[in-house]
């Protein structure tokens, strides 16, 4: 029997993409924290364009946890045109044994990286590959965000291994411009055998419209230290949700060829497998009705599979996706 989540966990909450006005959000530092923390949040990211913060020693506490991060950019532009492509992945401070074997060192408070630029065309693919390797050099735990909204080509992030997690929903972009759900190019990666897990953020600003509390992650832990956190992302021991206050997932068990999911009551359940046409199912609630528990017999063939929680409002609580050849 496999368990997504450990029993008798603890979960925290958090985001893992914020801006400030450290670079172009509308917050302050002290301004981000003490609203994130007065809406149940128990660790944030504040990952500024090209700049690395570190407020442990400000923030922290017995109850809350800044996350040291950055946002790096490259971009391609055209002198007629303008921004045609972008490149944006955040670094992460990673856990005590990823910092002790960061090449390069560890990025310090308030230091900059500065962004690629690069003009009428570019090797994406490359690009990528590099701006990860300066992340994970200097001890980082690695997103790749928002694809579908930098106008990206799969070809030049579909990359197996080089980060730890794709954000599948981005809060801001998907108010901004409807760019902001990346979960094809997520079950494109797993069906080509890359294992990625995936994240949901608010990539918040705080301008013209809400981009706040609607992108999060919750987390399984045993408590709330910086290791335990980022243990628990790099091992997948967390679920993403799209949504202000969306679903919750609460257990998925596979036991032998079941599958079943344990959520908060929501319309629909979508366990998505990869293998043949037509993988997976979808498990609707009656009419007028509600369900917190589904379940699914695999057959066998199914190479991965993921777990959606869709509720009335469409608010989304996604599972990150397991092997199906370590667990059958």
């Amino acid at each position: 029997m496999i368990k997504f989540f450990p029993e008798h966990t603890n979960w925290y909450k958090g985001n893992l993409h914020s801006h400030t006005t450290n670079s172009d959000g509308a917050w302050t530092p002290d301004e981000a924290v003490e609203h994130y923390k007065a809406n149940g949040y128990a660790f944030l990211c504040l990952s500024d364009h090209n700049l690395y913060t570190d407020y442990r020693y400000k923030y922290n506490s017995d109850l809350f946890l800044i996350l040291p991060g950055t946002e790096i950019a490259a971009v391609l532009f055209d002198e007629k045109d303008g921004y045609l492509k972008m490149h944006h992945l955040n670094g992460i401070l990673g856990t005590k044994a990823m910092q002790e074997q960061a090449k390069s060192g560890l990025f310090q408070h308030m230091e900059r990286i500065e962004p690629i630029v690069a003009y009428g065309d570019w090797d994406g693919r490359k690009i990528t590959e590099e701006m990860a390797e300066n992340l994970r050099d200097h001890g980082c735990f690695i997103t790749y965000n928002h694809p579908v909204w930098s106008r990206v080509e799969s070809h030049e992030f579909e990359i197996d291994g080089i980060y730890n997690s794709l954000e599948i929903y981005n809060y801001n972009t998907v108010n901004e411009s409807g760019t902001g759900f990346n979960t094809t190019y997520w079950d494109e990666m797993l069906r080509k055998g890359m294992h990625v897990n995936a994240d949901a953020a608010d990539d918040n600003h705080n301008g013209n419209f809400p981009d706040n509390f609607g992108g999060y992650v919750m987390v399984a832990a045993e408590s709330l230290t910086h290791d335990n956190i980022l243990n628990a992302l790099m091992e997948g021991k967390y679920y993403s949700v799209g949504g202000v206050d969306g679903p919750r997932i609460d257990q998925i068990i596979i036991d032998g060829r079941n599958v079943t999911v344990s959520c908060s009551p929501v319309e629909r359940v979508n366990i998505i497998a990869g293998g043949y046409v037509g993988a997976g199912t979808t498990i609707m609630a009656p009419k007028g009705e509600k369900i917190t528990e589904a379940s699914m017999r695999l057959n066998g063939t199914e190479t991965y599979i993921r777990v959606e929680c869709v509720d009335e409002y469409g608010r989304t609580a996604w599972s990150n996706p397991y092997k199906m050849m370590t667990i059958l």
